[in-house]
């Protein structure tokens, strides 16, 4: 089917939801058969329903499902795969399999789909919503998972699971440890893993990292012979890792060499000779190199979690009022954050600004995720409080746009639009976001909120 057609409902009981979006392009979904739930998708130009497509779920922490499409979307039209993403999942929402089965419902009554390539991606909690839609969805037989900026969810359905799993993680990013502690384990138990490490913070992926998970998924399912193999593209993988490999040796770099070695050992295996690869996995693993590279990435863990000890008791005491002193207890944990941030700048080493900055950026997240789930729970003054701290200790947008939710849902407008100005001033720039925010919507008739939408449409 051409790009530009509009693609027809598969099931006549979809009469209900909206039509789908033109091939090709990003268009809104919602659910034929829950009102409520709503998606994004995206289908390649070349879409047909006299063939099976490969789909990827996507999960985002605050419901954008149109942020991960318009950044991949180029990556779904060349490697011909659908792409959607729910609209509802986010962090602490009440019910989240809701988003889940309705997502899933609504493709597969709509779509021509391979149900042995479905994928679910994420980041952050929206990576553990993915992980747990794989590993405790068994009616959705997931093949794999793509999961940016965290590990497994919080529960997991098996400890054994043979899910292809994708790890992305920004080298600055706080839930860093977390995935190095995931990989060590898939590799100890013998489990499908590729773990790619990026320049960057807590974040999707650069287009690349994700480019390169699809086409991991893309070299598996050829291995498994769920796809007939393609010799050209076989051959493009295995030499892309045999350079990265010889990169990693130059260097020294023992940690890029055990990556390197794990995928052409494991993710060739039926497709490539790998005998030699297998020996030379085989004395890396043994060698001085390696067990010193291991040990200092544990340094690294171990000094992150013992900054975090220092100062995350202490927030939680201040956010569940266990304290005589709040106003002392507030001032001891600006100074406390505010050290770390200095120590993230200004250390000398690369290694020590690291940590300092994962572990600064842990806390921080945490006194965001206490507030989040304050205002879930419509307890607008512990939600005021945590927001106010944050905002203190750092110069980020965000925390004025949640004090602006925070108040906006408990009737402080004219607060709300001032949190929001102050939050322009820091530097937000997303106006789909306040747009389309339901906590929000109270004040999309002030004028002085239509102003702010105003600027944030200026280049």
């Amino acid at each position: 089917m051409i790009g530009g057609t509009l693609l027809p409902a598969k099931a006549s009981n979809q009469s209900q939801g909206t039509d789908l979006p033109r091939a090709g392009q990003i268009g809104e979904v919602v659910c034929g058969s829950d009102h409520g739930q709503s998606y994004a998708l995206y289908v390649p130009s070349g879409y047909t329903a006299a063939k099976r497509w490969p789909i990827v779920y996507f999960f985002d922490p605050a419901g954008r499902g149109r942020r991960p499409l318009e950044l991949y979307k180029n990556i779904a039209e060349k490697y011909g795969f659908i792409f959607a993403g729910s609209n509802n999942s986010r962090n602490f929402s009440s019910d989240q399999s809701a988003s889940v089965n309705s997502i899933w419902r609504d493709t597969h009554e709509r779509l021509s789909l391979d149900e042995r390539r479905v994928y679910s991606s994420g980041f952050s909690g929206g990576a553990r919503v993915a992980g747990a839609m794989a590993l405790s969805c068994p009616q959705c037989q997931m093949a794999g998972i793509i999961a940016h900026g965290a590990g497994y969810p919080s529960s997991r359905a098996d400890p054994h699971d043979k899910l292809l799993y994708f790890f992305a993680v920004g080298n600055r990013d706080f839930n860093w440890p977390e995935v190095v502690t995931v990989r060590r384990e898939r590799e100890a138990h013998g489990q499908p893993y590729r773990v790619r490490v990026f320049d960057g913070s807590h974040q999707w992926a650069p287009v690349e990292v994700m480019e390169d998970a699809i086409q991991w998924l893309i070299l598996k399912a050829m291995q498994q012979a769920v796809m007939s193999p393609d010799p050209a593209f076989v051959d493009r993988q295995f030499q892309l890792i045999q350079s990265e490999m010889e990169v990693a040796k130059k260097k020294g770099d023992a940690m890029g060499q055990l990556s390197a070695y794990h995928s052409l050992v494991s993710d060739f295996g039926g497709l490539k000779s790998g005998d030699e690869f297998a020996k030379n996995l085989g004395v890396l693993k043994q060698s001085d190199a390696l067990k010193r590279a291991l040990k200092s990435e544990q340094e690294e863990i171990d000094e992150q979690f013992a900054l975090e000890r220092e100062i995350s008791p202490k927030l939680r005491n201040y956010t569940e009022g266990k304290t005589d002193d709040p106003n002392a207890l507030r001032l001891e944990i600006v100074r406390a954050m505010s050290a770390l941030r200095d120590q993230a700048t200004h250390t000398k080493t690369e290694r020590k600004r690291l940590i300092y900055g994962r572990a600064f950026d842990d806390i921080w997240v945490e006194g965001i995720e206490n507030g989040q789930q304050a205002l879930e729970a419509r307890q607008w003054e512990t939600a005021d409080s945590c927001f106010e701290l944050m905002a203190q200790v750092s110069d980020n947008a965000w925390p004025h746009v949640l004090l602006a939710q925070t108040h906006a849902a408990s009737g402080k407008s004219k607060q709300a639009i001032r949190d929001l100005q102050q939050a322009v001033r820091r530097g937000w720039k997303d106006r789909e976001a306040l747009e389309s925010d339901v906590r929000l919507s109270v004040l999309h008739s002030d004028a002085d909120f239509q102003k702010i939408l105003a600027e944030l449409d200026r280049p």
